[in-house]
């Protein structure tokens, strides 16, 4: 055999067991899939953390072999003596370039693993503390975070289960559903039922007009509570508050995607709930009750006030399945019933707000006044009628209103607690609460986390 040959037969085979040790060693690498992936926010923060990118590498491996012979023979004249040189020589060189160019998900990868970058990340196992404070001594932020230190720009990683925001829900439902009926009218006999759809259509466009191409997100934290100890709220992870005895909200993430980021189709992603992997920067300090998902709503508060408000019972109030949790069910309920006990609920709101409580005759002649506009039930344009009337009603008692932003929350809150739903066609025969003081469950309340989502994977 040629000892080239075999010299490089060799020097392979080292390689390659040297190659298996250091895989042995090295700790396996989790799969990861990307469905989403903001590469303008990733670039971003990579380039503040390190001050360049890779584009590409190279690698070069050059092997080389020379021999040399050299053979001497010498005569001197006179002693009948000959020389003779002779000199052999031959080099063997071998060379290896490979080049990589380097991903998206390359950078990715060397951002998620700079150490200390991310204020909360998935933990795989977290002991459960002996007591509570144990507990809030804890140093390790991914295991309990005081949220006021979930400040803004703040990078965080969570485990959700992730579902498109209730809004985008609907107007995806009403967009293929109008269209069918559209392409096929005799699949719904109902015209009632036909009329409703007719009625959201303009709604359903200025949404869609809105949303800009952004889809709005929701995501429940799989691995985190919140529970307030000693005055102090704090994001804990749920196996080490688990046995303390502690009363738990969930927290959600939530925030606005590109729809041209997904990797995914979103009918895959969005509408199942499905576990992902969300890697975020906190939008807005600390945690809160309520989140806007279409943003430039706000925009139009001012000229149209109702517009957030239909926005947001468009996308809560068609999926709200028969009564609150909280509520007593009523026989042979009517829309209008519905529509005068949301009516009531709105005032009380109104007055907790103000601070302000009614006279006897005072709350007799409100009454008299829900009870001959409550029949303005059927359509959006009827009920936004009503509540303006008791809105005036009660600004012309009090001498002074809450809010604007206020004021749309307690119509929502108000709409969401009776039932009454923005499709009166389509709830006539669902039941209806009865009057009676409404207790939150907060245990079922979410704390809500804004975010900008740079990655979703799993």
């Amino acid at each position: 055999m040629n000892p080239f040959r075999w010299w490089k037969r060799w020097r392979a085979k080292v390689r390659a067991e040297k190659a298996e040790k250091a895989q042995a060693k090295r700790p396996p690498i989790p799969l990861r899939e990307f469905v989403y992936l903001d590469e303008v926010s990733l670039r971003s923060l990579l380039s503040s953390q390190t001050g360049e990118m890779t584009e590409s590498k190279s690698e070069q491996v050059l092997d080389a072999l020379t021999a040399e012979a050299n053979t001497k023979i010498a005569a001197d004249a006179q002693v009948a003596k000959a020389e003779l040189t002779s000199k052999f020589q031959t080099t063997n060189s071998s060379t290896l370039q490979t080049s990589r160019k380097a991903t998206v998900q390359s950078w990715f990868r060397e951002l998620h693993d700079l150490p200390g970058l991310k204020l909360i990340e998935p933990r795989a196992e977290v002991a459960a503390a002996r007591d509570l404070e144990t507990l809030t001594l804890n140093a390790d932020p991914s295991v309990v975070a005081r949220t006021s230190a979930l400040s803004r720009g703040t990078l965080v990683e969570f485990r959700v289960g992730l579902t498109a925001d209730p809004v985008f829900h609907m107007g995806t439902v009403v967009s293929e559903f109008s269209g069918m009926v559209e392409d096929y009218p005799e699949m719904i006999a109902d015209p009632d039922a036909k009329a409703t759809f007719k009625e959201f259509e303009p709604l359903n466009k200025i949404l869609q007009r809105l949303l800009a191409g952004l889809i709005p997100v929701r995501g429940r934290a799989l691995d985190y509570r919140v529970v307030v100890i000693a005055g102090v709220e704090y994001v804990v992870h749920r196996e080490a508050c688990a046995g303390l005895g502690l009363e738990e909200r969930p927290l959600e993430i939530v925030g606005v995607t590109e729809h041209l980021a997904y990797w995914k189709d979103i009918r895959r992603v969005l509408f199942s709930s499905a576990e992902f992997t969300v890697l975020c920067r906190i939008s807005k300090n600390g945690l809160h009750d309520t989140w806007t998902p279409v943003k430039l709503a706000d925009l139009f508060s001012q000229m149209a006030p109702d517009l957030v408000e239909h926005l947001n019972a468009a996308g809560k109030l068609p999926f709200i399945s028969g009564a609150h949790p909280a509520t007593v069910i009523t026989p042979a309920p009517t829309n209008a019933t519905r529509l005068g006990e949301a009516l009531r609920i709105y005032v009380a709101l109104c007055l907790e707000e103000l601070e302000r409580t009614l006279t006897a005759e005072q709350m007799s002649a409100v009454e008299q006044e829900i009870d001959q506009i409550k029949h303005l039930a059927e359509t959006a344009s009827d009920q936004r009628s009503a509540f303006f009337v008791v809105e005036q009603a009660l600004t012309a008692t009090c001498g002074a209103m809450v809010s604007a932003a206020r004021n749309l929350e307690f119509r929502d809150a108000a709409r969401a607690r009776a039932g009454v739903s923005l499709f009166p066609s389509l709830a006539r025969n669902e039941p209806a609460p009865q009057s009676a003081p409404i207790v939150e469950n907060l245990s079922e309340l979410p704390r809500i986390l804004d975010v900008e989502v740079v990655a979703i994977y799993w």
